[in-house]
């Protein structure tokens, strides 16, 4: 399996792992595992875009070129510290193929498609509405609809054509 390893130094010396051991758990593990490392991405302190993503940006333009199967990292916190923002990352990550792999053991629980995190499982369902709703209800930027081709037509009338008393009606029902 073609692996590409993702590395991000912490915002402080006192927070996770550095960049540099982070990179051995994932060159180890790919070294363990019998894959070939492709690449390993990193983000990490620059004094002229502190904690920037250009390595993350990077991972993506491998992902999408199709030259990896799986993403490796020493822990899920190296994506987000926040659990809904690893959530909509990891779903991007899968959407373009790869299989996420951490070396931290705890996480492989979370990595399940059915996680113990209630928080995972409520972020999971939300993504999975918003794709079923943008399957249903795709969106078409740039394109304007052909009337003659549209199952509904909705015709907005201006307010000084709307009537100005509402018509009373009464029905029966039908049995």
């Amino acid at each position: 399996m073609r692996v590409v390893g993702y590395v991000r130094e912490a915002s402080s010396l006192t927070e996770g792992e550095t960049a540099f051991a982070q990179s051995e758990r994932i060159r180890r593990w790919t070294a363990d595992s019998g894959h070939h490392l492709v690449a390993t991405c990193q983000d990490g302190r620059d004094p002229t875009q502190p904690l920037g993503r250009d390595g993350f940006r990077a991972l993506l333009d491998i992902a999408r070129s199709g030259n990896a199967d799986a993403l490796v990292i020493s822990d899920l916190s190296v994506l987000s510290s926040d659990k809904v923002v690893q959530e909509i990352m990891l779903d991007y990550l899968r959407g373009l193929g790869l299989t996420i792999v951490s070396t931290n053991e705890p996480d492989h629980i979370e990595l399940l498609e059915v996680p113990d995190d209630h928080t995972r499982l409520v972020v999971r369902d939300v993504i999975a509405k918003v794709d079923e709703f943008r399957n249903e209800f795709p969106e078409t930027v740039g394109e304007s609809l052909d009337p003659n081709e549209a199952d509904v037509i909705v015709q907005l009338m201006p307010p000084s054509t709307q009537r100005v008393k509402s018509a009373v009606h009464t029905a029966r029902p039908t049995a």
